[in-house]
């Protein structure tokens, strides 16, 4: 399945992506990733399976935890990244629309601010869900909706230089489609902002989760 040009947006700003991205939003969704939604959980020796894996960053971190790595990206840039930072791990060019896996491989799958930049989003879901083992983990990172228009001004403006194809899911929808397949175990709602010592402290208060910029779940498929 050939990915669109504007699913290949990040491919494109990879060279640049170092210098241009905020690094503190890696940081924080490393932390969201690894230290809330998968506390607790042994990644020791369980097939780790990073959708869109980027410059590899979450993949070299499943690494240190003991997994075995596999990722996929649609971009070739961002897979000879991947392959740089985590020579151990297996890389290679594919779209979550169509993964080259066969059903229940994977123990523990990751999809870190992917789905909103993916053109058939119920299909990705689908195969993503068919690769995971029954019983296996589904972390899944993604946009709140409601701050879409906020983001598109600094798009336009200049101020965020990376947006790509971008479909952000309402709280609820992405709920209703994950709960479908999987059971909900966690959720975490948080904040991308310079200012994020300050926005840290709302972030635990859980009426709030709506005025979030971001949203992550934790979800155990049940069949």
């Amino acid at each position: 399945m050939k990915a669109t040009k504007k699913e290949l947006f990040y491919n494109e700003f990879s060279d640049k992506w170092e210098s241009e991205i905020n690094k503190k939003e890696t940081l924080k969704r490393l932390n969201v990733v690894y230290d809330r939604l998968l506390k607790g959980i042994n990644l020791k020796g369980k097939k780790f399976l990073e959708v869109g894996c980027g410059m590899g960053y979450f993949s070299e971190m499943a690494q240190k935890n003991g997994a075995i790595v596999t990722g996929i990206d649609v971009g070739k840039k961002l897979v000879e990244k991947s392959r740089q930072k985590v020579p151990n791990g297996k890389f290679i060019i594919a779209s979550i629309s169509n993964l080259p896996f066969k059903d229940e491989t994977f123990d523990l799958i990751l999809c870190t601010e992917v789905i909103e930049h993916v053109e058939n989003q119920n299909k990705g879901l689908s195969e993503v869900f068919r690769v995971l083992k029954k019983g296996g983990y589904l972390v899944l990172t993604t946009p709140n909706r409601i701050f879409k228009p906020i983001f598109d001004f600094l798009s336009l403006v200049g101020i965020r230089p990376y947006h790509g194809h971008e479909k952000w899911f309402y709280l609820s929808k992405l709920r209703k489609l994950l709960s479908y397949k999987g059971n909900i175990l966690k959720e975490e709602y948080f904040n991308f902002v310079y200012i994020s010592t300050i926005c840290d402290y709302f972030e635990k208060f859980k009426l709030l989760r709506h005025f979030m910029i971001n949203q992550g779940y934790l979800v155990m498929k049940k069949w």
